[in-house]
């Protein structure tokens, strides 16, 4: 049954009524959001917490990937119709084209920790950010985000840093209104740090620190380098700008070791190994499928991953680091005996 309200109360109730509709339409019209982002390499550990973060405010995202019925998991992170995947070669110029046609912005997070028979570092860090920085400011895109790496710099022995390194330069030199983020080592729910050497204590009565675990690192959430990523791409700079994202606290490589034994509450022996022994070791162990440690890595724990205090930081995002403790023991349980209740 309809409601239907004295005369006397009638042009209240109209007038409350109007109110409301107004009202509705403001928000309605506050919550849209119309522009579109192009991400590459989404499909990863970063892309996927960052890609939540955008569709909370609706972006509409288009997404590059070698494998669309692959990353079908990526869809139900934003509303129907938000997400598009779209199969691409990224050193195909008219592939990644057809990605940015209609975008007013993009995001880089391409990237490989280590070489493969087909993925090498000078492609995957530099040749492909000079391709799309290039098509960037060809097809008038407002603003290019690239994730690069902490620990950047020139002569470096690493050809992991040295490419990312040329990435940075191609970008800067092609793109002026681009922004790159260099984060440390990302911690968050299936990360491929924590969770790689908690995997190792389920078989191996002994951890390895490389150089006798003495390397620093400032460890980054991975929510916060997805706020990171989201604020970065509202700037409106007409030069490049470079951004260090490190977490709130300095750690040794074994204290970090450390404090995931606490965690997971295991015993193990932290055994040290000097470079050149590791140095020899990886020769082998980058023969495997998945290497747990190669020369090139070898090359990049001789130096500390930390913030130089050169550049702008998190908090210039106005983002408070998140702690390791705050984090860690709500994913990394699954690895104690008997899991949560271990």
């Amino acid at each position: 049954n309809s409601f239907n309200p004295p005369s006397s109360m009638s042009s209240t109730y109209l007038k409350i009524l109007v109110i409301s509709k107004f009202i509705y339409n403001v928000n309605v019209v506050k919550m849209q959001n119309n522009q579109q982002i192009a991400i590459f390499g989404a499909g990863g550990f970063v892309g996927r917490h960052l890609i939540r973060e955008l569709t909370r405010v609706d972006y509409r995202i288009k997404i590059a990937t070698r494998n669309p019925y692959l990353k079908g998991y990526l869809k139900p992170l934003g509303n129907p119709g938000q997400i598009e995947l779209f199969k691409t070669n990224i050193f195909n110029s008219e592939n990644v084209r057809l990605v940015l046609k209609n975008c007013d912005l993009a995001i880089n997070l391409v990237g490989i920790l280590y070489e493969t028979r087909k993925q090498k570092f000078h492609q995957i860090h530099s040749q492909f950010p000079y391709l799309l920085s290039n098509l960037c400011r060809e097809m008038g895109i407002k603003n290019l985000v690239h994730v690069s790496a902490l620990g950047v710099k020139e002569r470096h022995s690493s050809l992991y840093i040295q490419s990312k390194l040329q990435g940075e330069k191609n970008i800067q030199d092609n793109f002026k209104p681009s922004v790159i983020l260099r984060p440390s080592v990302i911690f968050g729910p299936s990360d491929k740090f924590f969770e790689t050497f908690a995997s190792i204590t389920q078989f191996f009565p002994a951890l390895p620190l490389v150089g006798g675990g003495k390397t620093k690192f400032a460890p980054v959430y991975v929510g916060d380098v997805a706020r990171a990523i989201a604020a970065a791409i509202k700037l409106n700079n007409s030069k490049p700008k470079i951004y260090e994202l490190g977490g709130p606290e300095n750690y040794s490589f074994k204290e970090l070791m450390e404090i995931l034994l606490v965690e997971i509450k295991k015993k193990r022996f932290l055994v040290s190994i000097p470079f050149g022994v590791a140095s020899l070791l990886s020769n082998f162990l980058q023969m495997l499928p998945n290497p747990l440690l190669t020369p090139d890595q070898v090359e990049i724990l001789k130096h500390d991953n930390v913030v130089s205090g050169e550049y702008p930081t998190l908090s210039d995002f106005a983002i408070k680091g998140t702690t390791i403790q705050s984090i860690l023991p709500k994913y990394i349980y699954r690895f104690r005996t008997g899991g949560q209740f271990g």
